[in-house]
């Protein structure tokens, strides 16, 4: 449980210390006032990340022109976490200690629902791919490095593949066996091979009577790899036949054409949601989507992680508001809440809340 938050040079807030003595927290005031922000910095102290931006967009740099970082810290009935972030780097403390991103969030975890990103989950390929890799990250603390590998690996790749597009275009040269592009493509079949097992066993977890999801590879030669799975050997010949068949398009387009960067996932419940699916049961089928990913988290954690619910209450009809609110599912864990209007609240959250109005902050 989280039981004091201070904030430095974040967001709106240069200065803000709040002290917390419920499992329901709920956040209340008028528009821009910070509420969301305080759920971000909450979901980066606990993951790792912004669940809204990849920059340094949340350090307030407007205190007389100079440079600032950002401070979040934390403090449960056990240790005091500190989250660091300047233009170039993060720092990570306990108890006044530097350590390692592994120790610091094998603790702590979130998981966000919000109207926002339901919507982005329905429309966007790269949001749904994140999606999967953020709720892999949360039970496999080597998963981001693979991640971060992969990534520079692949702009590794496109930036020769520039090269080659180039020469193509300049002298006709399709340079199919080129070293370097032989090299790299290794590389990212070796990554991408990791990244392909771990996201078809988080897609099995998730997999229930009535709903589950599919993967949608990017290239049909690339289907064989969701039967084998877990054989990693196997999957890597799958990719390096694929990626070879596809080295002329990559050269021609200057860039890289398949791969798990370019895959997406489908939900199905007694139809694909994708294809047939109205807007409401889209949302609806989303927002358990989040439900089950708290869930499996939970249960890899042997805890459950923090539940940060953004304007949930204005946003959904009145059965759904109830079922979010359910008794059984606040009090698994810390919960923390944000609402413009606090009485459409259920009562036994008014009855039981700690509130905080940021009128007054």
């Amino acid at each position: 449980m989280i039981k004091k938050l201070k904030l430095n040079n974040f967001r709106k807030f240069k200065d803000l210390e709040l002290e917390f003595t419920s499992d329901i927290i709920v956040f209340h005031g008028n528009n821009a006032q910070g509420k969301s922000s305080i759920l971000e910095a909450l979901h980066i102290i606990c993951n790792g990340n912004s669940p809204w931006s990849s920059g340094n967009e949340y350090i307030n740099n407007k205190q007389n022109g100079i440079s600032q970082h950002s401070r979040i810290e934390i403090t449960t009935k056990e240790h005091t976490y500190a989250h660091y972030k300047d233009k170039n780097r993060k720092t990570y403390m306990i108890d006044d200690s530097k350590t390692t991103p592994k120790k610091f969030f094998i603790n702590n975890s979130a998981t966000i629902f919000n109207p926002e990103r339901i919507d982005l989950l329905m429309l966007s390929p790269n949001q749904r791919r994140t999606f999967l890799d953020e709720t892999i990250s949360a039970i496999n603390y080597e998963y981001p490095s693979i991640l971060s590998k992969f990534r520079k690996v692949l702009k590794q790749r496109n930036s020769h593949l520039k090269k080659l597009a180039k020469k193509f275009y300049e002298k006709g040269i399709i340079s199919r066996h080129d070293p370097q592009l032989n090299f790299w493509t290794l590389q990212l079949s070796e990554l991408s091979s990791i990244i392909y097992i771990e996201r078809l066993k988080i897609l099995e977890k998730f997999s229930e009577e009535k709903f589950s999801l599919e993967y949608d590879f990017c290239n049909k030669n690339l289907q064989p790899i969701e039967k084998i799975k877990n054989k990693i050997e196997e999957i890597q010949k799958i990719l390096d036949l694929a990626l070879e068949d596809n080295k002329k398009r990559d050269i021609v387009t200057g860039y890289t054409n398949i791969g798990p960067h370019r895959d997406d996932w489908n939900i199905f419940t007694d139809q694909d949601i994708k294809k047939y699916g109205s807007r409401g049961q889209k949302r609806l089928a989303v927002g358990n989507l989040v439900f089950k990913s708290h869930e499996i988290i939970a249960k890899e954690l042997g805890y459950h992680p923090i539940l940060l619910l953004d304007d949930i209450a204005s946003e959904l009809d009145i059965k759904n508001t109830k079922e979010v609110f359910n008794k059984k599912v606040l009090n698994k864990q810390q919960t923390f809440i944000t609402t413009v209007d606090k009485k459409i609240l259920p009562k036994h959250i008014l009855e039981n809340a700690q509130f905080f109005n940021l009128n007054k902050y």
